[in-house]
């Protein structure tokens, strides 16, 4: 029978599962060139290993937390979607920082000499700290996204400040709010300053500025200066020294400056003494960190420190000049730090000001502090080419170009508005919009930090991905990298030889179960804030990688949270999904929880629940498959329980996944059909003992009660699979009634070795023997006479065609054993039912010979009915109508041979 024949309404015994559509999910045994092989799946396609376990180590403890998070967002997001998303990403970010401070504690807690352990704390506290970063990013960036500013344009007077445009600008630019967004969140993540406070000498030669040059200057002047000139001249006297220079005390070929206000090297265009390169050096790596950070009021307190204090009003310049009448609504900026006392504070010629810082940068200059002189004034003019060289990783590289960008957006607004006089703009000024351009910037900017052969920003895996995930962020890609992601995901289902550490085109790795933690609740976060498409491959994608989510807590055995983040899937990727969790859920309890969270969470029981047991079907299929049985093979049943084969996993798979069934009312029929399934399975296999354990643990009386027209609650096909379901349960109460009749044998045997024959038929024993006889018999003679007979005209007709012909001749041959050992042991009119089980198999409608062919047996039945008859002669020593008339202390003889002669017919022949 090919699939196509195989009709939905036919298949009432079970041999197929439909989806709700009707469509055809599974049949354990199709046609191919045998019955009995799988038309769906080849053996090597079954995986029989366990999934690989993942510790609590692997996850991290945020996991919970994370998972609280999203369930109280879920139940707040009907009073106000926005909100609950905030307070989504407040919860992950303070989830992030408590993991990264308990990390900081264990590390500087430690003592050991554990290499590996303190190398492992060093790494989960960089990735805490990243990825706290990470959802301050999201919280600063994200729920803005896609909100539409409409922004009235004001009138600025000539004699306000120019903060007016710029804020102005902030509100009606996306890019422009975005880009100054990115620079403040990367100026909070900077580190501090390295300031040196090593040696007992650092805060002297840092607080007294050039001390070598000064020495050396004074050492010479006392040296070659003239004293009776100076008591000639008094005050009026003035030292000139060499208008080459002089040499450096420590290397008399190195001529230094003779005069030191600020503009004295560049004006004589020569260095200070070799002693104060480490002044220099340190000064100006600090001073560009603390512009870096945008602490721009502790930059001008550093130069005050280090005796430059007309630096300071320099690293002030940057703010735009306000009067507190005037500029009234700005006055109150956190980055004003004057008052109302002091009067106006700021630039007025911001722009000229960061014309000047321009300049100082493209100096030429081998100054041992060069290099972080023109990278701090190449911050402040908002110049990339100067400030890169003192970038030392990936941020300091991002946050460069962001702040040129920034400058070079605000010059063009205020050209736009009039700010900027001709001979002003005329001056040379960096432009990184033309560099850069105004269109998907941000997106340029990461991809250029992004190429696989730049060795700039080597560094461990999980800060490259993390790094990757940042850059997502702030070029508004999420989508992409959710993609990617699902991408690797899909990969690894479909290969799990596949390495995703060795595809070269992303960073990104969708086994680092903490990047995939980030990325899906990431996701959530977007779909929270209604930021994520509902339909197409950015929705496909986003649905893979909370599935993968979903299967990584499944191999950690969360599965109390997991019915949380299986309500974001869409309906038909749901019931994929947890049709492939539920199977591993065990524990009783567990399995509780997840009912009641299924009902909590909405989530479709009953499909799922199919899918569940579609699943166990297709992945034990190959192990049912089978040859011709051996005959007699109810032999086995009766071996001891330790000599028996034992239950298999595939068995307990699939009768565990079933029992899921029981825990919803509503799945009566599901599991009366995945029973039926089930126990033909088990029967065509030759599993008595796992047929056993089914009929155990899901007896037919827990699914159905009485008579079977009593159960309103079936339909009349669901009623018709119960009765196949009660006769496949029958075969295994019947081999219990048969094994407790063999047992009270073996003790009757026993008994006559010890007392006689005459102590099995008194006392106990007897009654046990005749109980047990009666349920034997009437069991195993219900098997014979009918069993599975109402199945000859479904549509797995072949398969229990082969059943019945595995079973019934055994069941038959055990069944005339019964009668003989009773009538040995209990009564020998019980020899007589031999034949009239012998007339029950000759039937033409009880099919009972037709096995007995079909295996080969008929002969061997003969035989033992010939034996039987010879013992029914020996038995019969008198006429008695009928066992039952037999009176006390009398032997019975076989009614059968109670033959008495017929008067012959005239003109006819004998008969009996």
């Amino acid at each position: 029978m090919s699939d196509e024949d195989l009709d939905q309404r036919e298949s009432i015994a079970g041999s197929d599962i439909f989806s709700q559509d009707g469509s055809r999910i599974i049949v354990p045994y199709g046609n191919g060139g045998s019955m009995y092989d799988s038309a769906y799946l080849n053996e090597d396609d079954i995986d029989e290993g366990e999934d690989v376990a993942i510790d609590d180590e692997q996850l991290g403890p945020e996991v919970d937390s994370f998972a609280r998070h999203v369930d109280i967002c879920r139940r707040n997001a009907a009073e106000d979607a926005e909100e609950a998303a905030i307070e989504l990403i407040n919860g992950f970010h303070s989830e992030s920082f408590d993991h990264y401070q308990d990390a900081m504690r264990r590390k500087n807690a430690y003592l050991g000499e554990d290499n590996d352990f303190i190398v492992e704390v060093l790494a989960e506290t960089d990735f805490y700290k990243m990825e706290g970063e990470t959802w301050d990013l999201v919280a600063r960036l994200v729920p803005g996204r896609g909100v539409d500013p409409r922004v009235v344009p004001q009138n600025v007077a000539d004699y306000e400040s120019n903060e007016i445009l710029r804020r102005q600008l902030l509100r009606e630019s996306t890019v422009f709010r975005e880009l100054n967004i990115i620079r403040d969140w990367l100026r909070t993540i900077a580190p501090n300053p390295n300031i040196p406070n090593e040696g007992a000498d650092d805060d002297e030669a840092m607080a007294s500025g050039h001390m070598y040059t000064l020495n050396a200057l004074k050492t010479y002047k006392q040296e070659n200066m003239d004293p009776a000139e100076f008591v000639r001249k008094g005050p009026e006297s003035r030292f000139e020294y060499p208008e080459r220079g002089i040499p450096a005390p420590d290397d008399l070929s190195h001529l230094i400056n003779t005069e030191m206000d600020p503009d004295g090297p560049l004006r004589q265009e020569r260095s200070v003494a070799l002693g104060d390169n480490y002044y220099d050096s340190t000064f100006y790596r600090v001073l560009w960190t603390y512009i870096r950070k945008g602490d721009f009021k502790q930059a001008a307190e550093w130069c005050r420190k280090c005796d430059q204090s007309w630096r300071a009003p320099v690293m002030l310049g940057g703010r735009d000049g306000m009067d507190w009448i005037i500029d009234e609504e700005i006055a109150e900026d956190d980055m004003y730090d004057a008052s109302p006392e002091q009067g106006p504070s700021g630039n007025r010629r911001r722009q000229l000001w960061r014309r000047a810082c321009y300049a100082l940068a493209k100096r030429s200059s081998k100054d041992p502090g060069d290099l972080w002189e023109k990278a701090a004034y190449g911050l402040l003019a908002g110049d990339i080419d100067t400030a890169l060289p003192a970038c030392s990783d990936w941020h300091d590289h991002v946050y460069t170009q962001v702040n040129a960008l920034i400058e070079a957006h605000y010059e063009r607004f205020l050209l736009k508005n009039d700010r900027i006089s001709d001979q002003l703009s005329n001056i040379p000024i960096p432009d990184a919009v033309a560099v850069l351009g105004s269109r998907n910037v941000m997106a340029k900017i990461v991809d250029g930090l992004s190429r696989p052969d730049d060795l700039r920003f080597v560094e461990s895996t999980q800060k490259t991905a993390l790094r990757a995930v940042q850059g997502a962020i702030v070029s508004d890609r999420i989508p992409k990298l959710v993609g990617i992601f699902a991408d690797q995901l899909r990969k690894f289902r479909q290969d799990p030889g596949y390495e995703p550490e060795n595809d070269t085109n992303t960073p990104v790795d969708c086994t680092d179960w903490k990047l995939l933690r980030i990325i899906t609740h990431v996701i959530i976060i977007l779909q929270q804030l209604g930021q994520w498409s509902e339909n197409g491959p950015d929705a496909d994608a986003s649905q893979e990688v909370i599935a993968g989510y979903i299967r990584m807590l499944a191999a950690a055995e969360k599965y109390k949270i997991i019915p949380l983040y299986a309500a974001r899937l869409a309906h038909s990727r749901c019931v994929e999904v947890m049709g492939e969790v539920l199977l591993h859920v065990i524990d009783e309890n567990t399995r509780d929880d997840m009912i009641r969270s299924f009902r909590s969470y909405g989530l479709d029981i009953r499909v799922t629940l199919r899918r569940t047991m579609e699943n166990a079907f297709i992945q034990t299929e190959a192990f049912y498959k089978h040859d011709e049985l051996p005959i007699q093979i109810l032999s086995e049943f009766s071996l001891p329980w330790q000599d028996r084969r034992k239950v298999q996993p595939e068995d307990e798979k699939l009768v565990r996944t079933a029992e899921w069934m029981l825990m919803v009312d509503e799945m009566k029929e599901d599991l009366l059909q995945a029973g039926v399934m089930m126990f033909k399975r088990f029967y065509l296999t030759g599993r008595l003992d796992a047929a056993r354990t089914l009929a155990e643990r899901i007896p037919s009386n827990h699914l159905v009660s009485g008579d079977l027209n009593d159960n309103d609650d079936l339909s009349e096909e669901a009623r018709t699979i119960a009765s196949v379901y009660i006769e496949y349960e029958l075969l295994i109460k019947g081999l219990d009634a048969l094994d407790k009749w063999n047992k009270l044998l073996s003790a009757g045997a026993a008994a006559k070795r010890e007392g006689g024959a005459a102590a099995v038929r008194r006392g106990k024993l007897k009654d046990d023997l005749q109980s047990a006889y009666e349920s034997a018999q009437s069991k195993l003679g219900l098997l014979v006479n009918s069993w599975l007979v109402q199945c000859n005209n479904h549509s797995d007709a072949e398969q229990v065609k082969h059943i019945r012909n595995t079973y019934v001749p055994d069941i038959t041959m055990a069944l005339h054993g019964v009668y003989l050992a009773a009538g040995h042991n209990l009564n020998k009119s019980h020899y007589s039912k031999c034949l009239d089980l012998a007339v029950l198999v000759a039937m033409p409608s009880s099919g009972v010979a037709e096995t007995f062919m079909a295996t080969g047996r008929m002969a061997k039945y003969v035989d033992e009915l010939a034996n039987v008859s010879l013992m029914c002669l020996q038995a019969a020593k008198g006429v008695t109508l009928e066992p039952a008339l037999v009176k006390p202390g009398q032997e019975a003889t076989v009614a059968v041979w109670n033959i008495k002669p017929v008067p012959k017919v005239e003109g006819g022949q004998d008969t009996l």
